[in-house]
This record gives structure tokens, C-alpha cells and sequence, in this order.
């Protein structure tokens, strides 16, 4: 047998970080498919743009329905720390951003193979407009792109002088200094609370239909919420069969903070908001008493 042909690879700062991040594949993750029929929330996203002249996206009504679901469901807007539950008071977003590598010598595949999967957090959206959020959102990204926003080019900094092998230990002890002990690392250019309560990608901007992510183990979120593409599908209404836009969206869950049973109700909780958006996802809805308890099916 001869020795595996194999040569040493410097693919980006980006894989350096995930290399850090995971080191087994074993977490409590558990994974879901949504799939959500978006017809009316489609036109009112038109309508809520035109009123409102901000461009409202997939990504920005996924945000406004997952931040009632957590207001709906406020047992499950917290994190683990010190082995226990710790509940947040606000609800934040996190959007992940992919930023193009810097083409080196005109060369335009350092744009893919460089890029870095960077974010930034909407912080308190319950007490946002969906235009707040997007406008929010959109500004946010944009210095991002920039390399101006200063949430993570602190620690994206460290991590590529760090040699590879002690990354992941660079990030878990960001990970307790800023989670762990609640420390204010602002003066290091580090902000407090840099990945808020929920996550969301969206990998259907570069054409995948759906996906499910990885949870980040130092971001300390619990839930994960992947878009797709939105295809048309065939639905059943009133027993007929129509086609539909429908939206894929890959969920992503941490069993120790949330069961299925949780799970069911905030589904449940999200598609009305697609359902009916004039009602749920408008400005100033109210956000009314929990659904009861679906019958147990099963030990989720």
C-alpha cells in the first residue's frame, strides 16, 4: 500500500474558523424541514415595499415571523450557560453574510475559495418595524461587505495569525469571556452579544434549494433557520391540487434547550405568519397567548 498522495492547502480564512469550530460531528443537534406556502406573504412583501419604500425580502418576513415565535414562546429565546437555562430579555437576529475573497493578482477565483461566511446581529427586533429590520439589516450587511462593520474583523484578526490548531481554543475562550462571564469586551473590539438569539442564512441565494446548517458551538445559539430557493410546488386546497411558490427552509435545533414539542408550536406559531400576513406580520401586531400543547406523538 502506498501512502495517501495528498499536498497542503491554504483555502482561506473562512475554513480556518470552521476547522476551529467543530471538532466531532457529535452535538444534540436535531434537523426539521418547513416548507411554507408563500403566495400572500409574497404580496404583501410588495405592498409592505411599496408603502413603505424599503425592499422587503424572504429574509426579512422569516425574520419578523421568528422573532413573534420567540415572543409567542419566550421559553425558548435563551442559551446554556454554566449548564443551565439563562433566558434573554430581547430578541436579536443573526444575519450570515458571505463576503467575496480579495481577488490577489486579478485572479477572480479567490472570490469563491477566499470568501468569508461573516454576520451581523439586528438587535431587539421585537420592538422593530419590518422596515427597521430590513433597513437595519441591509445597512448592517453592506459595512460588512466593507470590511467596516467592526462586529467579527477583531477576531477574524487573531484567528489568522493563530496557528490552525489553536483556534478552536481561541474561540470557545471567546465564547466564555463574552457568554460564559458576561463580560463587556467592547475595548478589545469585540461586541457584547455578537450572535443573538437565532440565526439565519440564506444558501438560496446561490441556488440551493435547501440545506441544513450546522449549529455554531461558541455562538451559543440554539436555533438555525436555513432559506432556500422558492420553487413552484403543487399544493392541496380544499382537495385541489394548484401550484404554489413554495419557500424551503432547513431547521436546525439544539434538544437541549428545545423538544419537539416546542418545536411543533413554534412551527405552527411561523406558518399562520405566512398564512396571514396582514395579521401577524404587519407592524404593531399583537402577540396573543401561546397555542396548548399539541398531544405528544412520540419521546421528542
Amino acid at each position: 500500500m502506498g501512502r495517501v498522495n495528498f499536498r497542503a492547502y491554504e483555502p482561506g480564512l473562512f475554513r480556518k474558523i470552521a476547522c476551529g469550530s467543530w471538532r466531532t460531528a457529535g452535538d444534540p443537534s436535531v434537523y426539521a424541514l418547513l416548507e411554507i406556502e408563500m403566495s400572500k406573504a409574497l404580496e404583501f412583501a410588495e405592498a409592505y415595499s411599496r408603502q413603505h419604500d424599503v425592499r422587503i425580502t424572504p429574509t426579512h418576513l422569516v425574520a419578523k415571523a421568528i422573532t413573534r415565535c420567540l415572543q409567542v414562546r419566550p421559553e425558548l429565546n435563551g442559551m446554556l450557560r454554566h449548564g443551565k437555562v439563562y433566558l434573554r430579555r430581547n430578541v436579536s437576529v443573526f444575519f450570515q453574510v458571505n463576503v467575496p475573497g480579495k481577488a490577489v493578482n486579478g485572479n477572480r477565483d479567490d472570490w469563491v475559495a477566499k470568501a468569508i461566511l461573516s454576520g451581523t446581529t439586528v438587535h431587539e427586533t421585537e420592538r422593530k418595524s419590518l422596515a427597521e429590520i430590513a433597513r437595519a439589516y441591509r445597512d448592517q450587511a453592506a459595512e460588512v461587505r466593507r470590511g467596516r462593520e467592526y462586529s467579527f474583523s477583531a477576531c477574524f484578526r487573531i484567528a489568522s495569525f493563530l496557528p490552525w490548531r489553536l483556534v478552536h481554543s481561541f474561540l470557545n475562550l471567546g465564547s466564555w469571556l463574552i457568554y460564559g462571564l458576561n463580560l463587556d469586551l467592547g475595548f478589545l473590539g469585540l461586541p457584547k452579544d455578537p450572535f443573538g438569539s437565532v440565526m439565519i442564512t440564506n444558501v438560496g441565494g446561490m441556488g440551493i434549494d435547501v440545506a441544513w446548517a450546522p449549529l455554531v458551538p461558541y455562538s451559543r445559539v440554539p436555533l438555525l433557520l436555513a432559506l432556500g430557493t422558492i420553487r413552484d410546488k403543487a399544493v392541496v386546497e380544499n382537495g385541489e391540487v394548484k401550484v404554489r411558490p413554495v419557500l424551503s427552509i432547513g431547521v436546525t435545533f439544539d434538544h437541549r434547550l428545545i423538544d419537539g414539542v416546542h418545536a411543533a408550536q413554534m412551527s405552527d406559531e411561523f406558518k399562520k405568519c405566512f398564512a396571514e400576513p396582514e395579521t401577524y406580520l404587519r407592524d404593531g401586531a399583537a402577540i396573543g397567548p401561546s397555542s396548548p400543547p399539541r398531544a405528544a406523538k412520540g419521546n421528542g
